[in-house]
C-alpha cells in the first residue's frame, strides 16, 4: 500500500501538467525595439532634418559671434569665444534632448493605441530581453503606425550676440528730490 500512496500523487501530477498550458495566468507580452524605431521611424527623420536646422543656425551664430569678436581685445576674446561656445552646445543639447522626447512620446502613444486595440498586452523594450522569438517583435508595426501620424517639433532657435562690450553702462543714478522739498520716512 505504501507504494501506492507515494504513486498516486505523482499520477495526479503527471495528469496536471497538459491542463496548465491552458490556464491563461497573465498578459500576452510583446517587445518593441525601441533603438530601431528612434532611428528608422519617419518622425526619426524628421527629428534628424530638424536637428540639422538648428545646427545651421547655431553654427551661423557662432560664425558671427567669432566675427563680433574680432572688435574685442584679444585678452578677452579667447575666454569670451569659449564662453559662447559653450552656451551653443547646451543649447544644442537641449535641442537634441527635446527632438527626441517629442519621437518617445510619439512612439508612446502609438503603442498605447496598439495596446487600446489588443487588449490586456505588456510591452517592453526589445533591448531589456536577453531573446525572444521574432513573432513578439512589434517593432515594424509600431513603425508604421508611427509613420502614418506627423510631429511638430519646438521652433528654431534665434541667435542672439552679445559681448562684454554690449553690457548697459551703469543705470543712471536715481533723480534727488529737488532743492527745497524734504522727504520723510515712515
Amino acid at each position: 500500500m505504501s507504494r501506492f500512496s507515494r504513486f498516486l500523487p505523482c499520477l495526479a501530477l503527471l495528469l496536471s501538467l497538459p491542463l496548465s498550458g491552458c490556464l491563461n495566468t497573465g498578459p500576452d507580452v510583446v517587445c518593441v525595439d525601441v533603438e530601431r524605431v528612434l532611428s528608422q521611424s519617419k518622425a526619426a527623420q524628421q527629428a534628424n532634418e530638424h536637428l540639422g536646422k538648428v545646427q545651421t543656425i547655431l553654427q551661423n551664430g557662432l560664425a558671427a559671434y567669432q566675427e563680433e569678436l574680432k572688435k574685442s581685445p584679444e585678452e578677452k576674446r579667447q575666454q569670451e569665444l569659449q564662453q559662447g561656445l559653450a552656451v551653443l552646445q547646451r543649447q544644442m543639447a537641449l535641442e537634441q534632448a527635446a527632438a527626441r522626447e517629442v519621437v518617445s512620446k510619439h512612439m508612446l502613444d502609438q503603442i498605447e493605441a496598439w495596446r487600446a486595440e489588443k487588449g490586456d498586452v505588456a510591452v517592453i523594450a526589445r533591448q531589456n530581453l536577453l531573446a525572444a522569438p521574432a513573432a513578439m517583435d512589434i517593432t515594424a508595426e509600431i513603425i508604421s503606425r508611427m509613420d502614418a501620424g506627423s510631429v511638430s517639433f519646438a521652433a528654431l532657435p534665434k541667435i542672439s550676440i552679445r559681448t562684454q562690450a554690449d553690457k548697459p553702462e551703469e543705470a543712471a543714478p536715481a533723480e534727488k528730490a529737488p532743492a527745497g522739498k524734504k522727504t520723510e520716512k515712515k
